[in-house]
């Protein structure tokens, strides 16, 4: 069950790189067995399509991951981080 929604903005770092994309991404919090649905990735230009897939990430154990596969990756970690900051009223 969806309990609630909100938008993200977070800078997304390329793999293997220095080079950073700013980004913001739409959140569904589930919370039957809490984890979040991040969807619509978008850069500030980009307003029509998602430039990433959705994904669904769960923290566990204190540690941002994928829920299918329960590892950590560059994406859970940037927005786990910017989620974190969301539900703790930061900006």
């Amino acid at each position: 069950m969806i309990n609630k929604n909100y938008c993200i903005a977070f800078n997304f770092r390329l793999d293997h790189s220095n080079l950073t994309v700013p980004l913001t991404a739409d959140i569904e919090v589930h919370h039957s067995d809490t984890f979040y649905v991040v969807k619509n990735f978008r850069t500030k230009a980009q307003k029509e399509r998602s430039v990433l897939p959705d994904v669904r990430i769960k923290k566990a154990n204190g540690i941002w991951v994928h829920c299918d596969s329960g590892k950590e990756t560059t994406l859970s970690m940037e927005v786990g981080d910017a989620i974190d900051r969301y539900e703790a009223g930061q900006p």
